[in-house]
């Protein structure tokens, strides 16, 4: 029975009182918020998702507790393979690389995530594509463009393709932006080279999949720099990609802080980094309408934990849903909103150290929400169920202090179109202050009941919020402080089924198949259509059952390719096909091998997937006893094969099997592995001298094998090398070779001794130029008694106009983006030559922390900075 509006409002109003503590004897300030349907846009279902760190944790894409946390938070899409843990990972063998990982810094999170995916087995993306079935989500997919190839790449997206995994965006690389020289890292040198060296991935990628979306990484906040530059390539070459992405930790900053500054912060950059102007800008360098995807996001400042940050993201994710160019917003990490209650990882260690074979999908650890996933989990139910997005405006919003000493908004709502009979209206409080909120929609007030649920304390703090639901009538409802809140009501109009995907389809035998797809929410059932030909589906079935989203089709004919749609069956409208599927009831074809890989006693191959394969199976053969070992690989196109022998030449071949049967064997490659195979070498660089030469340097870690040489390696077209040197046995090189008429040249190096060369050559270096006649470089730096003294020199520049000189100070002990500018002094006006001197006071650094130092100068509107490689100092 429904409670009257007037009860259900006492007894809201009961719980504020409670919630407000010392507010109870103030009344509820009242206020109204407009929706208004005629000012809105299109929603992709789903836009609110996450990334998928769990490569250092006891779960996989199989875990139980993995499961149980997809199915609580309910992502509309997950991606693969996530963080900075992806630039070491494999997309083909699921695993970590240990030649990957020596090609990165840090490589100590690398090993990390080796043993725990020893231990746990490959992620693979099938599998993550199967978990994101149970919740109908969508994938993206980060290329790992650290450490993979183009090839791969392009490998990757046939095995997509060929697998039936549809990805709704290809993102280039995890947070490119830190790998640039003043990071001492030399991936590439700005958003340019980075621009341009993602140009072959792109290509390999719609050579398979011309209709890609593909996304570059322009940013993370305060990052202007970088995408600034990959604007300027996109002016000169055009534009490969048709999404911009980014990250985002606006209320991040390198120091640790109180929730008395930290509060402040968090309410203006919540606000800056969503505003229209913040999207203009994005604009500005990108083009109008350039579709926003948002890999990463949020607070981290510990000071914001609990339940601030849980309503932080909340409303991140509905003002930048407000922008008509909004696509997908994802959280930084599934696990840490759905994280393990126990995470058993030292028993996943101890068993990896004593060499111990673990399932460790029974190593249960249960499931504890954050506060952001309870937030998100309410987030993430809402958007599943919308196509639309209304404006919402609240007349008087309750205020909170900002940055600068003033006052910002510290509410928010958004209105939604609901798709499965219902509408919606989010809102967020940062505020303490409670507010009774009347609701119209387009001139006329909401009337009836209105279902909500709501999290809200007292203590913006409190890590162990909880989620209440209440019913509220006449259009009336009471927000408390510190609160998010969705509300919803009947929407009246027809339900039309959102589509549906078919996103698992194997062959059983000659002439059954398998199919299961995305459960509907709403609706009388569904209608399966299937025949030998796209466009004359004669064949049906229909399912009563909304929760049997599968179905065996048997029957079928052996040999014949047949074509398979799901429609969802409403009582009024029926929901659009899905995407077509084919199968050929056959025999797979056969695969290829395309790359091979030895180190120790591992071997690894790749290979090119096929259509209508299940799984593929690995078959090695030892050459003197003739045994054969048979691996079966999965859902995969690459496989890594352990505790071989040393000079033994094992052939080594693939096939792919489904229901039907197995596929002829590839072509036979022989591996084999070498003991003292040469440890391989990193972060090469190129800088162009003032001769004109190119002065190319590069780490050797290998300080295990005394017999180790070098090839360097040069070209004009990225990844198209011919060798240029040999026998170097230092870890520098001066090319003297340079024709001007050639360039860009591309440089790269391997390292080789007896027993062969390494496996992958590391990072690409571009030639950093000299600019002709100009010189702006850091001569000099010195520890004083009060912090440091640098010396800049330059020459040919014109200090006149709007002069500033100085340099600029960067923390690169981590992922902090801050850079400040100290300026110099006692430069005559209308200089172009000379020195100066900059005082970087003590006040400035952080003891242990690592500094780059860059020389500028402004002069009429243009920064220019000194060249890299930067110099740097570490904080005593």
């Amino acid at each position: 029975m429904l409670q009257s509006s007037a009860k259900v409002r006492g007894v809201a109003l009961l719980l504020l009182l409670a919630l407000m503590g010392n507010c109870h004897a103030q009344s509820p300030a009242r206020s109204h918020v407009a929706i208004d349907t005629r000012a809105g846009h299109p929603l992709t279902p789903g836009a609110s998702g996450y990334n998928v760190r769990i490569a250092d944790k006891v779960w996989s894409y199989t875990h139980p507790d993995f499961l149980q946390a997809v199915d609580t938070l309910r992502p509309g899409w997950l991606r693969y393979f996530s963080g900075t843990m992806g630039d070491a990972f494999s997309a083909a063998t699921g695993m970590y690389d240990y030649d990957y990982l020596k090609q990165m810094s840090k490589q100590g999170q690398y090993l990390r995530g080796h043993a725990f995916t020893q231990m746990k087995g490959p992620h693979r993306v099938y599998d993550l594509y199967q978990v994101l079935g149970r919740v109908r989500g969508k994938l993206v997919v980060t290329i790992n463009g650290f450490t993979e190839t183009p090839d791969i790449a392009g490998e990757l997206a046939r095995f997509c393709r060929n697998h039936h995994i549809e990805v709704e965006g290809w993102q280039f690389c995890n947070e490119p932006y830190f790998y640039v020289p003043h990071r001492e890292r030399y991936w590439w040198n700005d958003g340019y080279d980075y621009a341009r060296k993602m140009k072959p991935y792109a290509d390999s990628i719609r050579s398979v999949i011309p209709d890609a979306k593909l996304a570059l990484n322009y940013t993370w906040d305060g990052i202007w720099g970088f995408g600034k530059e990959i604007y300027r390539y996109q002016q000169d070459h055009g534009r490969y990609w048709d999404v911009f992405s980014k990250h985002s930790y606006a209320p991040h900053i390198g120091n640790p802080e109180t929730w008395e500054t930290a509060f402040p912060r968090g309410n203006t950059k919540l606000l800056q980094v969503t505003a229209p102007a913040a999207m203009q800008q994005i604009e500005d360098y990108t083009w109008k309408g350039a579709p926003l995807l948002i890999t990463e996001f949020g607070v981290w400042n510990r000071a914001l934990s609990g339940l601030y940050g849980s309503i932080y993201l909340v409303e991140y994710t509905l003002r930048q849903l407000a922008h008509p160019n909004a696509w997908l917003v994802g959280s930084h990490e599934i696990s840490s909103n759905a994280r393990p209650a126990q995470p058993r990882t030292e028993e996943l260690m101890e068993a990896f150290r004593a060499d111990r074979p673990l399932d460790t999908d029974t190593l249960l650890t249960g499931v504890k929400l954050s506060p952001n996933g309870l937030g998100n989990r309410l987030l993430n139910a809402m958007l599943a169920e919308t196509d639309y997005t209304w404006a919402a405006q609240i007349d008087h919003p309750a205020m909170v202090p900002g940055m600068k000493g003033d006052t910002v908004e510290g509410m928010y709502a958004r209105a939604f179109r609901g798709t499965a009979g219902k509408d919606y209206l989010a809102i967020t409080n940062r505020s303490a202050s409670a507010q009774t909120l009347s609701i119209s929609i387009d001139g006329q007030e909401l009337a009836g009941d209105i279902w909500a649920t709501q999290i809200a304390d007292e203590d913006p703090l409190n890590r162990n919020p909880q989620a209440v639901d209440m019913r509220f009538g006449d259009g009336e409802v009471l927000v408390p402080g510190h609160c998010i809140m969705i509300l919803s009501w009947a929407s009246g109009r027809a339900i039309q089924p959102l589509a549906t995907r078919i996103f698992r389809a194997q062959i059983l035998d000659a002439q059954s198949v398998a199919l299961e797809w995305w459960e509907s929410e709403v609706g009388s059932g569904y209608l399966v259509r299937y025949g030998e030909h796209p466009n004359d589906l004669r064949h049906e079935v229909r399912i009563s059952d909304l929760r049997q989203h599968a179905a065996v089709l048997e029957g079928l004919k052996a040999g014949a390719t047949y074509t398979f749609q799901v429609t969802v069956l409403g009582d009024q409208l029926h929901s659009q096909p899905s995407r077509p599927l084919s199968l050929k009831l056959a025999v797979p074809e056969v695969p290829s091998i395309f790359k091979t890989a030895r180190r120790d006693r591992t071997a690894t191959i790749w290979w090119r997937s096929v259509p209508d394969a299940t799984g593929y199976r690995v078959y090695l053969q030892h050459p003197t006893t003739g045994d054969i070992q048979q691996y079966d690989a999965q859902a995969t196109f690459g496989y890594r094969i352990e505790d071989l022998e040393f000079d033994v030449p094992y052939a080594i071949w693939v096939t792919a099997y489904n229901g039907v049967g197995e596929s002829v064997a590839s072509e036979k490659v022989r591996i084999v592995t070498k003991e003292h195979l040469p440890i391989p070498p990193r972060n090469i660089s190129a800088v162009e001298t003032e001769e004109g030469f190119v002065q190319l340097r590069w780490v050797n870690q290998d300080s295990i094998h005394s017999d180790v040489k070098f090839r360097l390696l040069r070209g004009t077209v990225l990844h198209e090398f011919e060798m240029l040197a040999e026998d170097i046995q230092t870890d520098h090189f001066l090319d003297k070779t340079v024709n001007p008429d050639l360039q860009p040249y591309f440089y790269t190096v391997m390292a080789y001794n007896e027993a062969g060369e390494t496996n992958f050559h590391p990072n690409i270096a571009t030639v950093i130029p000299q600019d002709e006649g100009l010189k702006l470089a850091v001569k000099s730096i010195q520890a004083t008694e009060t912090g440091y003294s640098v010396v800049v020199e330059f020459d040919n520049i014109r200090m006149d106009g709007d002069v500033d000189y100085g340099i600029a100070l960067s923390d690169i002990s981590y992922l902090t983006v801050e850079e400040t500018l100290i300026s110099g002094q006692g430069l005559p006006h209308g200089s172009k030559s000379g020195t100066f001197r900059v005082e970087i006071p003590q006040s400035q650094l952080r003891s242990g922390h690592q500094y780059a130092i860059k020389g500028y100068i402004q002069t009429n509107g243009k920064y220019l900075y000194s060249s890299a490689p930067h110099r740097q100092i570490q904080a005593e």
